[in-house]
């Protein structure tokens, strides 16, 4: 295959995946079969639109897919996962149960087969078996929020509500807005008749956001392009939880793409006072001022990006482009120079995005040299 129907399979993987987190399904849909008329037979797609007929709750369509796809693939615990949730949402327990069990002998510490295992035994009536899988869960992540509220539930549902009360709380303690667990806090509250408690609960639950929702809604409609809606998702979220760090970040990066180069510098140096170690927000808050006209500023920001990674070839470059803006053609071509040096990680940036900087580098030291007479 081309590398550039590779390239093109990659960006349309992105976007589906982002029309899947705003729930618009059917435009997922229509995004993963132009994939598969590029690709018919490739696996990745293939289960991508299985997950996706899961979402629309056409149990049956997603089922088929993934069945032909254990012919194919080899890793399986993912795909008797998917499986397993099929035959859940189709009421057939045996059947999830037998799929989910086949997801754990492949990864016995699987967390999300380890949940879907829980949630079976707990359809089934089977409590015991039902906290131990989320137990067991929990002791793999102790923080996971889904797990936690499933305890809670089955605690609540076994009358013991003071047990519910502290799952519930541990989920509050790092997702102080979720929505679900203060309903079911408040719940639990009341059947104990604290009914000050559970009022509180109640009252938060419904004048309060969920911030991690809204940032990731925001997340997925800047990666389609719709910023100006992004950016009010991102400020519904802050609205929420103001010291929001990661938010502010993402804020910043809308407004610079819309040309609200002040707000987004705002937003920037906010996400760099409540986390001084994000390097990406440093590097950033140097484009932007860099963008403002105020060099020396922004050089600033380069230097602490970098003091958090040296390797980081965006700031290498960004802090070279700042150098030949303020007419010291010496200093910029040394750090270009540095920037070809530190190829990020594949995970870390695209190859597309890599090969961009690597090209514009080349320019500015041709360039430069040039300048300078070497």
């Amino acid at each position: 295959m081309s590398v550039s129907t590779e390239s093109k399979l990659k960006s349309l993987k992105l976007e589906a995946d982002s029309y899947k987190k705003l729930e618009y399904y059917s435009k997922a849909e229509k995004i993963i079969l132009k994939g598969l008329e590029l690709k018919p037979e490739d696996n990745m797609f293939n289960h991508e639109l299985a997950k996706i007929y899961f979402k629309k709750e056409k149990y049956d369509a997603s089922l088929q897919i993934l069945l032909t796809l254990t012919k194919k693939i080899k890793r399986r615990q993912i795909l008797f996962k998917d499986i397993a949730m099929c035959y859940y949402k189709m009421n057939k327990l045996a059947e999830s149960l037998e799929a989910v069990q086949v997801s754990l002998s492949e990864n016995p510490d699987n967390i999300s087969s380890l949940y879907v295992e829980g949630l079976i035994h707990k359809e089934l009536g089977n409590f015991k078996e039902s906290f131990s899988s989320f137990k067991k869960l929990l002791s793999i992540d102790s923080d996971n929020r889904d797990a936690l509220y499933q305890v809670g539930k089955l605690n609540h549902q076994k009358g013991q509500y003071r047990e519910a009360l502290e799952s519930f709380d541990k989920v509050l303690d790092f997702r102080p807005r979720d929505n679900e667990v203060l309903k079911a806090k408040g719940i639990s509250h009341d059947e104990l008749e604290e009914y000050s408690e559970a009022s509180k609960a109640l009252k938060k639950s419904i004048n309060v956001d969920d911030e991690i929702v809204f940032n990731d809604r925001g997340v997925a409609l800047s990666r389609l392009g719709y910023n100006h809606k992004a950016i009010d998702s991102y400020r519904r979220a802050l609205a929420s939880n103001p010291k929001y760090s990661i938010c502010w970040f993402n804020l910043g990066k809308a407004l610079f793409r819309v040309g609200d180069l002040k707000e987004a510098l705002a937003a920037f140096q906010t996400s760099t006072e409540l986390n001084p170690n994000n390097r990406s927000a440093w590097n950033n808050r140097g484009v932007t001022l860099r963008q403002l006209n105020r060099l020396e500023e922004s050089l600033d920001c380069y230097e602490r990006a970098l003091s958090l990674k040296k390797e980081y070839a965006w700031a290498w470059h960004n802090k070279g482009y700042a150098l030949e803006l303020l007419d010291r053609p010496r200093e910029a071509l040394e750090s270009y120079e540095i920037t070809l040096i530190h190829k990020p990680d594949s995970n870390e940036h695209g190859g597309a995005e890599w090969e961009k900087l690597k090209k514009d580098t080349e320019d500015a030291i041709l360039r430069l040299k040039k300048i300078i007479g070497e």
